[in-house]
Parts: C-alpha cells; sequence; structure tokens
C-alpha cells in the first residue's frame, strides 16, 4: 500500500472540511459581531461547528427543542466540496485499482468522520447539544457518498455508457422525470408562496432580523426550498403533509385543526384550507408521465410490454428520489406541537409512481411503433479480413478466360463473370 493513497484521501477530506467550516462561519460571525452580546473567537468556532454540522444534516439540540428538520438544501456545500476533493485526490494518488480507489475514500471517510465528532464536541455548549455518535455516523455517510462520487466519477461514467441502450434510455427518463416534477413543484409553489405574500410580509416584519438576520433567513430560505419543494410533490400527488400535532394539509381534505407555525417567510405558502381546483393537482403528475413517455417512445423501438416496462422503471426511479427526499423532509423543530411534520414518505412515493405510470405506460404503448428518433448507439464493428485464396494450380486442360474472348452464351456469360472449363473426367477419356 503506497502511503500517497492515504494521504491523498485524508488531505482531501481535511481540506473539504475547512473550506465548508469557513463557509458556514461567515453569516454566523457576521451575527455575533452586529449582536449586542460580547463575543470571543472561541464562540466564533464553536457556533461554526454547530452550523457546519448542520449544513452536513446533523440533528441539533437548542435548549429543550431538538431540530431534525434541517435545512437540507446546505447539504451542498460539503457534497461539492467533498466531490472536488475526491476528484484531487484521485487525480495526484493515481489510483488505478479498485482496492486504491477504496483505500483513498475510506481515509478520507474516517478523517470526515473524526472532524465530524471533533465538532461536536466543540459546538457543545450550555444551551447547543449534538450528539457525538450521530455527528460521527452522518459525516461519515456524506463522505462515503460524496468523496467516493468524486473519485469514481470516471469509472461510473465508463460503466453507464457500457450500459444497454435500452438501459440507458430508462436512467436518462428517469432523470427527465425527477426534473419535470422538481419544475411542475416550483411553479406550485411560486404561485403559492405569491399567493401568501402578504402573510410572508407580515413573519418578516415580526422577526425584525435586521440586515445581517435577513441574510441568515435568506440563507436558511434557500437551505429549505428543497424541503418545501418535496412538500409540494407530495401534496400534489395527493399524500398528507403533517404540519402540527394532528394537523395535516391536503388537497382532499380540509384542515379542521388550527396549528400556529414558526414565523418563517417560506411557511406563509401552505395552504390555509382545500378547494375545487386543488383536487386536479394530481393531474400535473399525470402531464409529467406524459412527457417522460413522449421522450421515451421517440427513443426506442422495443414491443409492447418492453415498452411499458421502461416507463414503469423511469417512473421508479423518479419515485425512490421521492422517497428518499420525503424522508429527509421529515423531522422537528420543537416539541410536542411541531414534532414528526412532513409527508408521508412511503405513500407520497407510492402515488407518484401510480401517477407517472398512468401517464406514461398509455403514452409509449400508443405512439412507441413509429419513433421519430430512433436511439441507437453504434457499436464499433470488428474488421472482416478475408481469408486469402490458394494459389491457382496450373493445369494443361484448364483455358483461362482472358485469354481469348468468349461469346456469351447464357446470362450467367452475359454478366461477364469468368468461365473457366474444367478438366474431363478419367472416365469420360476412357471412352
Amino acid at each position: 500500500m503506497r502511503p500517497a493513497f492515504v494521504v491523498s484521501g485524508a488531505l482531501g477530506a481535511l481540506w473539504a472540511a475547512l473550506i465548508g467550516l469557513v463557509t458556514v462561519s461567515i453569516p454566523v460571525f457576521l451575527t455575533q459581531v452586529t449582536s449586542s452580546s460580547s463575543s470571543g473567537w472561541g464562540s466564533t468556532l464553536s457556533s461554526g461547528s454547530a452550523a457546519w454540522l448542520v449544513a452536513n444534516d446533523v440533528p441539533i439540540r437548542l435548549g429543550a427543542i431538538t431540530y431534525s428538520l434541517l435545512p437540507w438544501g446546505l447539504l451542498v456545500i460539503p457534497v461539492v466540496l467533498l466531490v472536488l476533493a475526491g476528484r484531487w485526490a484521485a487525480h495526484v494518488s493515481h489510483a488505478r485499482t479498485r482496492g486504491e480507489r477504496a483505500i483513498v475514500i475510506a481515509s478520507a471517510v474516517v478523517v470526515y468522520a473524526l472532524l465530524g465528532l471533533l465538532a461536536s464536541l466543540i459546538s457543545g455548549t450550555d444551551s447547543v447539544a449534538i450528539n457525538a455518535t450521530r455527528s460521527a455516523i452522518t459525516t461519515a455517510v456524506v463522505a462515503l457518498l460524496a468523496f467516493g462520487w468524486g473519485v469514481l466519477r470516471t469509472r461510473i461514467a465508463a460503466r453507464r455508457e457500457a450500459l444497454s441502450p435500452t438501459r440507458q434510455v430508462i436512467w436518462r427518463a428517469g432523470g427527465l422525470a425527477i426534473i419535470v416534477l422538481i419544475a411542475v413543484s416550483s411553479v406550485l409553489f411560486l404561485i403559492a408562496l405569491v399567493i401568501g405574500f402578504p402573510t410572508a410580509i407580515d413573519m418578516q416584519t415580526a422577526l425584525d432580523a435586521g440586515p445581517v438576520g435577513g441574510l441568515v433567513l435568506l440563507l436558511l430560505g434557500i437551505g429549505y426550498l428543497p424541503m418545501m419543494l418535496t412538500w409540494t410533490i407530495a401534496y400534489s400527488a395527493g399524500s398528507a403533509v403533517t404540519i402540527g400535532a394532528g394537523a395535516v394539509i391536503s388537497p382532499f381534505v380540509p384542515n379542521s385543526v388550527p396549528t400556529e407555525l414558526p414565523p418563517f417567510p417560506l411557511l406563509a405558502a401552505l395552504p390555509s384550507g382545500s378547494s375545487t381546483a386543488q383536487w386536479f393537482l394530481p393531474v400535473l403528475i399525470v402531464g409529467a408521465g406524459v412527457l417522460v413517455g413522449i421522450w421515451i417512445s421517440r427513443r426506442v423501438v422495443l414491443p409492447a410490454l418492453k415498452r411499458a416496462g421502461v416507463a414503469a422503471a423511469a417512473s421508479g426511479i423518479a419515485a425512490v428520489a421521492v422517497l428518499l427526499a420525503a424522508l429527509m423532509s421529515n423531522g422537528s423543530v420543537g416539541v410536542e406541537r411541531l414534532r414528526d411534520l412532513g409527508p408521508a414518505p412511503v405513500l407520497s412515493a407510492v402515488l407518484v409512481l401510480a401517477l407517472l405510470c398512468i401517464g406514461s405506460i398509455p403514452v409509449v404503448l400508443a405512439f412507441g411503433r413509429r419513433p421519430l428518433i430512433e436511439y441507437v448507439i453504434e457499436e464499433p464493428v470488428a474488421p472482416v479480413v478475408a481469408a486469402e485464396a490458394p494459389a491457382a494450380v496450373e493445369h494443361p486442360l484448364v483455358v483461362q478466360a482472358d485469354e481469348q474472348a468468349i461469346t456469351p452464351s447464357s446470362v450467367l456469360d452475359q454478366s461477364n463473370t469468368q468461365v473457366i472449363i474444367l478438366p474431363r473426367s478419367t472416365e469420360s477419356d476412357d471412352e
């Protein structure tokens, strides 16, 4: 084992952790500077470490309140840094084999998990508590997925290109379904936020956060945006979203339990009741399935059952993505009343799968026979080398056609085919 494998992985993880800590500590430092309470570098380091763990999706406890419904949109900061660090480590270590890459990734995971454990110990105060074991495990998982992707990205891309054309269509159609779902939920959330804009302004005014506090709220809003889009997808598919103890929102069931939510501007987009127009929201998910079905039907030429299988598999990929997003969008932001918030993950994924299949399968069955664009991956064809013909053996009775002109007397003769007169057999000679 070369030391370069271990050193490159460890340095990459250390670099990603330090840059991430500095990035998330800047708004924390600005908040402490503009606050009336005096604070030193120790307090800034403690608060910055806690913010870095929150960006890595580690739950935090402030006083008696446990926050597990975290702004997992901030997870993009450590993920991007770890992917870049993984690419750098794979380049400088020259890891080629599977075992060498595993050593690079393992060293990075260990170092990043130890830094997560250290950050949980540094950030612990009388009012802030972070579970050290949970911190180490969560940061290890984040490093394994993101850093590992950076190291193995070329191998993953090569294996993806080696897939059969049908499987490539399945994966690309699944990605298209995810993109369409994000687009649909973004438009719906924007419309809901515009409707509830006066309430959002009242919440912003009541917080009176000031310029720096407004910047922090903006960053939190960006971090919580993926969670709100996930809630929107689940709500549009017909799944109920829990917003408090015994209080749910659903396009089909009116919410009769009053709930006081935290004064966070994005929460102004939550619907206060149900209407007839909201009953048609699942149709939008079906429409997303129709678009996916059209895309598939233009790229594959397969029998009917296989086309339906491609559409179902692509819908399944999108449903798995919704399941993971819903799991990350569930949690608590308080005690009792604000515990277990979010949509039902399994129900949301099942409903999205069913609606996408309802939209995509009939389309591929109806329009898959004559695609406008055939998705074909050309494979190199090995050149066929013709075997050399054996040298002709001269025979006194063989007369070559090029020695004298032969008058065409048959259909074969008229095609300028060379005519060779074969020697007579021995029996003929005896006769």
